[in-house]
Order: C-alpha cells, then structure tokens, then sequence
C-alpha cells in the first residue's frame, strides 16, 4: 500500500476513535474501552473543591490559636510597661517590663506577669473569639453537606466500576487507579479535619488556662469550642477508605 494511502486510513482510523467518544486501554492482546470522560488517575471537581473547603477551614482554626496567642503577648507587655512606668521607670525600665509581660503574659509568673495574665483574661475578645468559632462551624457545615455528596458519589462510582470490571468493560488497573484517586482525597479530608480539630482544642485548652489565671469564667467561650471539636471528630469518624487489593 502507498505510503499516502497509509497515512490516510491511520487518520480515518484516528477520526473514528475521536468520534466514539472512547479511549481504549491495552491489556495483554485485546483492548477495553472506558467511558468518555472518565479519567481514572484524577480527581472530580467535587472533590478537588472539597479539598480546598477543608483548607479554608483548616486557616480558620489556625486563625483564632495564632491571634489569641499574639494579644497575649501584646497584653502582657502593655501591662509589663504600665507597672515600670507606674514606679517611676524611665523609657528602659518600660522596655524591660514590656519584654518581661510579654514572656510570662500568657502563662503567669513573676507580679507583672501575673497582673498581665489577668488582663489579658480581661482584654480577651469573647465576641471576637465566639464569633469565629461560629464561623468555624458555619464552613464546617457546608464541608459536612458537601462531603456527604462526595462520599455517596464515590460509593456508587465505586459499585459502578466493580461492575464494569466484572463485564470486562473495564481493566482491574483502571478500577484500582480510581480507587487510588478516591483514597487519596478521603485521605487529604481526614487529615485537615484533624487537623482543625487539634486547632480548636489547642484554643480550648488555652481558654481553661486563662480561666485557671484570672479566676473568671469563659464557661460560654469553652463549650462552643467543645462542641466544635466534637463535630469535626464525628465528620471526620465518617470517611473511611476503600479496600484495596
């Protein structure tokens, strides 16, 4: 056969396959054919969104730790400076008390260090901090919704593939990079779900100690941040992984 009639029955051949709508996978001597538009290496777009939903939510919890732990600091060196001053420091005395405030503002210690602990029980913002736990659980309720829809997806893809590989419709290669695929974003889910929860106790934790410091009660501030734990855990105890061979 001339080499122009070669070439133009390999583009025909080419053309058809484009307008199958079909891509074809080796196996041994014969070939099977996957669904156009299926591609078993990637991740949905459902699932790629979920995962920036988890990331967003991730950036919150590590938001409301970072500025508690900083206006501690800041709270105890206003404090270290005022009582230098209030003695009769100079300029270098307020430098001094502010960097001593600044170390033990958060945890107590010496007098500065205990009378900035409790200002800084007192300068905590309990509506700022309530506010962003409620954000918190305002995202992790769309992350709630939006998981359930991934996960029942992915289940009946799942039995969808297992039958086409029992119909020899598709390769058990094909099913198991999907599988792979799944796992990796139920895993990336479970990971930064944890990873919010260990945020928000860290937050919990730091409020029973400026309780323990001042003597007041954030009763309110401490069980909100409980019950966002207690979510984060019971979503994150729904996602498990698919066996895999």
């Amino acid at each position: 056969m001339p080499l122009a009639s070669k070439l133009l029955t390999a583009a025909l051949v080419g053309m058809i396959a484009l307008a199958s709508g079909c891509t074809t996978e080796t196996v041994g001597h014969s070939t099977k054919s996957a669904p156009s538009g299926f591609s078993v290496s990637s991740k949905t777009p459902k699932e790629v969104a979920l995962e920036k939903q988890v990331k967003s939510l991730n950036q919150q919890s590590r938001d409301i730790v970072v500025r508690n732990t900083v206006e501690g600091a800041v709270a105890g060196a206003v404090v270290g400076c005022g009582v230098a001053l209030l003695f009769g420091g100079n300029g270098d005395d307020c430098v001094k008390g502010a960097a001593a405030g600044a170390v033990v503002g958060g945890v107590g210690g010496n007098a500065v260090g205990q009378q900035a602990a409790q200002k800084n029980r007192d300068l905590v913002k309990r509506d700022e901090v309530l506010a962003k736990l409620k954000g918190i659980n305002a995202s992790l309720g769309s992350v709630q919704t939006n998981l359930r829809d991934v996960l029942r997806s992915q289940n009946a893809e799942i039995a969808s593939l297992k039958r086409q590989v029992d119909a020899n419709q598709i390769t058990q290669s094909a099913y198991d990079k999907r599988v792979r695929a799944i796992n990796s974003n139920r895993t990336a889910v479970v990971k930064g779900l944890q990873t919010a929860e260990t945020n928000v106790n860290k937050e919990r934790m730091e409020l029973v100690s400026l309780e323990k410091q001042g003597g007041g009660s954030l009763l309110t501030l401490r069980s909100a941040a409980s019950s966002t734990e207690k979510r984060l855990a019971s979503l994150r105890s729904t996602v498990s992984l698919i066996p895999t061979k």
